[in-house]
Parts: C-alpha cells; structure tokens; sequence
C-alpha cells in the first residue's frame, strides 16, 4: 500500500505538475513480458516519468545514491539496485541478469549511455551492458526517446519503439556486442523524429 501510495504520489507531482509528461506508443511497452527498458539519459529525474507508468520495473542506478543506508532501504523497496559506474561490476551484472530471469513479466530499466549526457552533447557513448543482459537473459529491448534537458514546468515526451532482439550467438563477440549496442543507441535516438 505504501508502496503504491508513493508512486500515485510521484506521478501527479512529477508527471503532472512539475513537468506535463506525454507519452507515445507506450503500447510498445505494455504488450511485452520481460525486457528490458533502454532511454537516453540527461536527467535524474527521468526513471520517475518511466517508473510510474509501468508495473513491475526494476532499475540499475548508480551506487553512490546507495550510500545512506535510509535511501538504500527505500530504493530496495522500489526494487532498485546499485551498479559502480566506470567499472566491471559482475556482481550487478549478474543480479539484473536474475532480476530478469526470475520475475515474472520483469521490466528492468537500465540506462545505455551509463550517465547522464551533458548539455552541450548531443549523445553519450553505447555501453555494452543492456545488450549484454538482454543478450543472457534472452529478452528484447525496448528503446525510449525523452525530451532532453526538460526544464521544470515544461513538456515531457517519452516515445517508445519497437522491441529488439538481441541474439544470444554475440555473447563471445566483443564487436557484435558493440555494434548492438550503437544500434541500439541509434534506435533510441531516431524516436525524437516523432515528436511533433
């Protein structure tokens, strides 16, 4: 109850007042089963307007919010967990790779370009680990386009695409892994071409 109480919370607040969210083709989202949920990333703020508007989603965040233990037992309860950034973090890997595998009809958000890109870029880089957990898990990703840099009070839209299938044969491929990866990167990117 309390759970659900926060996220009605956090959607009016989030999703209504501070910023007006939109959303397209979010069908692309509510038809699948597992899969993981790839967005671009240029502010903090951007897993509430997915999270709210989804049932049963688990998200990767950085560690350092898992610092204080208070927050470390709320984000749990929201069924997000941490991974260090700029590091091999098996440990993480393996537990999204669980978290997919062993819930049913899991979403799990994760992030492709690992942080959030800076105003004056245009994109971030592709990192390997959603393809690699989607590739392992066997689940498609669903890529997301958000308005970048939303400034407060202002509209949001989340475009959502097409599933991808990841091949489980790129695993031992280092290459194949980032050559999906871009693409994927490039999927998500070629969504903000239906914002109107």
């Amino acid at each position: 109850m309390f759970k659900k109480i926060v996220v009605s919370i956090a959607d009016f607040l989030f999703c209504h007042i501070f910023y007006r969210t939109k959303y397209i083709d979010r069908e692309n989202l509510d038809k699948m089963g597992k899969c993981l949920v790839c967005p671009n990333h240029s502010k903090a703020i951007e897993p509430v307007w997915v999270y709210t508007k989804c049932k049963n989603m688990w998200i990767m965040a950085k560690a350092e919010l898992f610092k204080n233990k208070i927050m470390a037992k709320l984000f749990e309860m929201f069924n997000i967990f941490p991974i260090k950034r700029g590091q091999k973090d098996a440990r993480s890997i393996l537990h999204a790779i669980n978290v997919v595998e062993k819930n049913e009809d899991a979403k799990l958000l994760i992030f492709p370009e690992g942080t959030r890109v800076p105003k004056d870029k245009e994109r971030g880089k592709a990192k390997v680990g959603p393809v690699y957990i989607a590739a392992k898990a066997q689940v498609p990703i669903v890529p997301v386009y958000i308005t970048r840099n939303a400034k407060l009070f202002s509209k949001v839209t989340l475009v959502y695409g097409q599933a991808i299938d990841i091949p489980k044969d790129i695993l031992e491929n280092k290459e194949e892994i980032q050559r999906y990866s871009d693409m994927l990167l490039d999927k998500i990117y070629e969504l903000k071409n239906k914002i109107k």
